[in-house]
């Protein structure tokens, strides 16, 4: 591991001038304590594509040595609650899943913060798995709108950069072919392309 200090991560979490750019700079840090790339995946990853439209209750984060990156959040002073570790002063809750990203690793965007890279899961990956959870999963119809709606602002704001192939058979895999041809007619398939709302520096 290398040394991050707390007070090196309390200055680029209360200096950060929105939550999406915290998510950044927390994953950013944690790739640079633990060596290995942390992918930034789920809700979070969605609130940074859409710089803050969506805005995530958590950070969700994909490491590979899971163990590593649990010393290293505690060492800042995120304490376990339950699956989850938060952090008080903060008001910071971090998922550290384990690896590995279920998804396409040809696909993940590097977004450069002063703090060092951090990866985001692929756009295509989060619109179907958001389509998965409305399908597969049993949820109140104002949460399965919700889902549609975060596919929706994805699929629209970054139309032009989708690799439709990976799109669909990533749709047959996870059964969502039918959810993802309802979620083209609200938007349109193959929207015109649009200039993607993130930079690649934070």
């Amino acid at each position: 591991m290398t040394a991050v200090s707390r007070a090196e991560v309390e200055q680029a979490v209360t200096s950060a001038k929105t939550s999406y750019e915290r998510v950044l700079r927390i994953g950013a840090l944690l790739s640079v304590a633990t060596k290995e790339p942390a992918i930034i995946v789920g809700g979070s990853a969605i609130e940074v594509y859409l710089t803050g439209s969506y805005v995530s209750g958590d950070i969700d984060v994909v490491v590979d040595r899971r163990s590593e990156a649990i010393k290293v959040v505690e060492s800042w002073g995120f304490v376990r609650a339950g699956r989850i570790w938060w952090h008080e002063d903060w008001k910071i809750e971090i998922d550290l899943l384990r690896s590995p990203y279920t998804g396409s690793r040809e696909h993940l965007q590097t977004i450069q913060t002063p703090y060092g890279p951090v990866l985001l899961a692929a756009i295509e990956d989060l619109i179907v798995k958001r389509l998965a959870e409305l399908k597969h999963w049993q949820n109140l119809p104002a949460r399965e709108e919700d889902l549609m709606k975060q596919a929706e602002l994805l699929a629209v704001e970054y139309a032009g950069r989708l690799d439709e192939g990976y799109l669909d058979a990533l749709a047959r895999r996870y059964d969502t072919a039918d959810v993802l041809a309802a979620l083209r007619r609200r938007v349109g398939t193959r929207l015109p392309g649009v200039e993607p709302a993130i930079d690649r520096r934070e």
